[in-house]
């Protein structure tokens, strides 16, 4: 009798989602009704998947099982079953989380940016995987580009109806996560995903165009505000099916943190998708800027005023046995100056909101620009201006479609509020709840820029010196050598108290990977940005200049 072939009716998937001590999630796309599928893990049972579309429309199709009663620190080898036969391809492994008070080392990947023109390093961080065996991934943003790689889901001026746009920006998922490499990756960790902007569209939150605020006071501009809030709203879903879903949430057993997030946002509301995790004495708060954000609003407009609740209520109630606390922030919390040449030239500019004022979309997302020098000097001339007469002087043209990228940046003016209260209350956490003689180890994670990199965060208030690590891209670079500078600054202020010193840079495909060693006397961290080219990278410096 011949044996029965194995199905296989998996879109995407399987991948690994929240881990604790005692429970893993697995995510799948089905072809089908993902209700139809079961997880066998082995040597523990078999356990149902759960649509995470609960409106009865299966649009998605994508799938949450739960394996439970688990040990910890244990790994265990798993299944994807239709009707009681296995699906080919879709298998894996896992390994749960150590107990909270375990001094097991741990050691867990960081990675963003994930382009699908080439696969970058993805190859080397399987295989750092395989042989080193890491906790966790984080994946801090940008899974996918959903505005940049083919096909161009938000391509001004064409326009499609939602329909046709969801299936489109679902077909992008697809596309870049169906590759060997990032399937195997993602099969095999537990792995944890915040969005950026390109899983919406570039820059998302940071132009006029996106901005409840300005739309209030200048009404010419609400069509445009409609079509791309309409744009906002069908990734968020998609984010939250593909990405969210499988991040911790409220109900899950062995939670420690407030999270707070159960179901995507409604349409019409804006909600930041905050979550925290624990993983043996490292607690791992991820905030994104995304959700929420809306730079012209006067109160919290990066993270907003319930995230900020969250951010508090996790810094309060850290257990006195978590020796180490990582903060992931989708963008560098401290890598540009806020003084630097970067700010200086574009910070102040205000042409997408006078294009916004008549109502001009091209003027707003994709106005003409230069690289002429010319036009750097004249915009170097406004620039000046405008800090001396304290209005916004917009001379030139020179590269102002990057408006976005400037307020981007924790850098930016309307964002140093926030950067200055996170940080602080960060390094202030580091006291929670734990012995005056041994405070806590902390370490900032980020992505975003394309280029990779280490700061050393100095505080004076108390005294600390704090590592961030910026790990950008997994498939994505920067396209020019002129990155100090540019992309990142070498010595600077941030805010009163703290200070940013550049230690490494590469400007090439890299991956972060962090080691927590605990001890009797506390922890050690060793950061590092794993990559292949080289690890300094030339820039210009123009801050003088304007």
């Amino acid at each position: 009798m011949r044996p029965r072939r194995a199905l296989n009716r998996l879109r995407l998937g399987p991948i690994v989602g929240h881990t604790d001590d005692t429970s893993s999630k697995i995510w799948i796309q089905a072809r089908d009704d993902p209700a139809e599928y079961k997880l066998r893990v082995l040597g523990e049972g078999v356990f149902d998947f759960e649509r995470t579309e609960k409106n009865g429309v299966l649009e998605f199709r994508t799938g949450l099982a739960k394996a439970t009663g688990l040990r910890p620190d244990w790994r265990y080898n798993y299944s994807v079953m239709r009707r009681g036969r296995k699906v080919r391809g879709a298998e894996g492994t896992f390994r749960t989380m150590p107990q909270a008070g375990s001094m097991a080392p741990i050691v867990f990947c960081a990675i963003s940016c994930n382009a699908l023109d080439t696969d970058g390093v993805w190859e080397d961080l399987a295989k750092f995987m395989k042989d080193a065996q890491p906790s966790f991934l984080l994946m801090m943003g940008d899974q996918v580009y959903i505005d940049e790689d083919k096909p161009h889901v938000f391509d001004f001026p064409t326009r499609i109806d939602s329909t046709t746009r969801r299936a489109a920006i679902a077909e992008k998922y697809r596309l870049s996560w169906s590759r060997k490499v990032v399937q195997q990756v993602l099969a095999n960790v537990p792995t944890y995903m915040v969005w950026d902007d390109h899983d919406c569209r570039d820059g998302w939150g940071s132009l006029a165009s996106d901005s409840p605020t300005l739309v209030a006071k200048f009404p010419r501009g609400a069509a445009m505000f409609a079509d791309v809030v309409g744009h906002f709203e069908d990734c968020r879903d998609a984010y939250w099916h593909f990405q969210a879903c499988h991040n911790p949430m409220p109900d899950d057993a062995n939670i420690v943190f407030p999270n707070y997030i159960i179901d995507p946002p409604a349409r019409g509301e804006r909600q930041a998708m905050p979550f925290a995790f624990r993983c043996g004495r490292l607690a791992v708060l991820v905030l994104e800027s995304r959700g929420e954000r809306d730079v012209f609003h006067e109160e919290f407009p990066i993270l907003g005023a319930r995230q900020w609740q969250f951010i508090d209520e996790v810094f309060a109630n850290l257990a006195e046995d978590i020796d180490v606390l990582a903060i992931v922030t989708p963008t560098p919390i401290a890598s540009m100056d806020p003084n630097g040449g970067v700010q200086k030239l574009m910070g102040l500019r205000t042409d997408d909101v006078e294009a916004f004022k008549r109502g001009d979309e091209k003027g707003v997302i994709s106005p003409y620009q230069t690289d002429d020098f010319g036009d750097l000097v004249l915009a170097a001339v406004g620039a000046r201006l405008s800090r001396l007469t304290g209005t916004s002087v917009n001379l030139g043209v020179f590269k102002v479609a990057n408006i976005d990228e400037a307020r981007d940046q924790w850098s930016h003016r309307f964002a140093r509020p926030e950067q200055a209260d996170l940080l602080h209350k960060a390094n202030r956490a580091r006291l929670t709840n734990r012995p005056a003689d041994r405070p806590r180890e902390l370490i900032f994670l980020a992505g975003d820029i394309h280029v990779g990199c280490i700061h050393d965060i100095s505080f004076s208030d108390p005294d600390y010196k704090a590592t961030l690590l910026t790990s950008s891209g997994i498939s994505a670079k920067a396209d020019t050598k002129l990155v100090v500078g540019t992309f990142v600054d070498e010595d600077f202020d941030v805010a009163e108290g703290i200070h940013s010193k550049l230690r490494d840079v590469i400007a090439d495909f890299n991956f972060g990977v962090v080691e927590v060693v605990p001890s009797p006397d506390g922890a050690n961290i060793n950061a590092l940005v794993a990559h292949k080219g080289n690890s300094f990278a030339a820039g210009i410096d123009i801050s003088k200049l304007v």
